[in-house]
């Protein structure tokens, strides 16, 4: 095999190297950014079902603007 060819597949070797690896870390920050979303909503599907506001109105009423 030729030298040159051989150098060539190495380089891009490298570069696929780097690139799966760049991939990685932005696959990595989008799971930390989905779990901390997903809390968030837990947390506000939370409050919302211990609003005081929620209490008095009849589930099946329309709200004012109807």
């Amino acid at each position: 095999m030729d030298e040159n060819r051989i150098f060539e597949i190495e380089k891009r070797l490298a570069y696929l190297e780097r690139f799966i690896e760049e991939l990685n870390e932005v696959v990595i920050n989008q799971d930390r950014i989905i779990e901390a979303l997903k809390s968030e909503i837990i947390e506000l599907k939370n409050k919302d079902e211990q609003s005081p506001l929620l209490e008095n109105r009849p589930h099946n009423e329309k709200p004012p603007h109807y």
